[in-house]
């Protein structure tokens, strides 16, 4: 009997062993694993709300798994073409839940070298409220100076940003009339938009062109008597390029 007693205290001890090193190696593996650390992207500096991030903004940073956020990027690809809503420090992880769309920011719409220029319009002057953000636009003008009064192309195929504050094609209500605006916002050059600021106060009108036509065409400015021989004289509409 204390033979069988003693062969019992054996196995129970056995077992109980194996379940303390089954234990004690359990939360050995989730030490070692919260303390193993993982490569994430870190902020080199401080990177300001609505940036695009870019190489030279950030680091990578070996940081104990225990201490990283679910959020955290490792490639900066995750966040491609998304801006930042928030401000993130220097050293800060880079997450991606602070990062949002681009598509309704009108400067992330802009190419390098261009301005946005907004132009009041009239639905006579922004052709009846039938442009579209992403249409392409001639500027033409009457202009009145020392008593010379001439009437010219002053831009050809101008991108339309916005139209007063729609950005996209998209954003156009549900409805068969055409949603007005009072603004039209242009892509122009520097030298473009002083230009256009020097003509304000002069008539100024939009002349939409057809989606693929790119074609710059040179026009003479015209004084009245140039515009008055012109008038009489049609150029047949079968013969203009399609």
């Amino acid at each position: 009997m204390n033979q069988r007693s003693s062969i019992i205290a054996l196995i129970v001890g056995l077992l109980a062993g194996c379940i303390c090193f089954f234990l004690l190696f359990q939360k050995t593996s989730e030490i070692d694993k919260k303390t193993t650390p993982v490569e994430v992207l870190v902020a080199s500096r401080y990177i300001s709300p609505g940036s695009i991030l870019t190489p030279d903004m950030v680091l990578k940073k070996n940081i104990p798994e225990s201490y990283v956020s679910p959020s955290a990027v490792q490639n900066i690809n995750e966040v491609s073409n998304l801006l930042t809503l928030v401000p993130i420090s220097t050293g800060e992880q880079i997450l991606s839940n602070k990062f949002g769309s681009s598509g309704n920011s009108l400067a992330f719409n802009l190419n390098n070298g261009l301005r946005a220029y907004t132009l009041e319009v009239n639905e006579t002057s922004g052709v009846g409220n039938l442009l579209h953000p992403g249409n392409h636009v001639d500027v033409i003008s009457k202009i009145t100076s020392n008593k010379l009064e001439i009437t010219t192309f002053v831009f050809q195929d101008i991108e339309v940003l916005a139209t007063g504050q729609k950005l996209s094609q998209s954003e156009q209500k549900n409805s068969d009339a055409p949603e007005a605006y009072n603004t039209v916002t242009l892509a122009l050059t520097p030298d473009q938009a002083e230009t256009l600021m020097y003509l304000e106060g002069q008539p100024i009108r939009l002349l939409l062109r057809a989606p693929n036509d790119d074609e710059i065409v040179s026009i003479s400015a015209k004084n009245d008597s140039e515009v008055i021989s012109k008038i009489g004289h049609f150029i047949p509409t079968s013969k203009i390029k399609k």
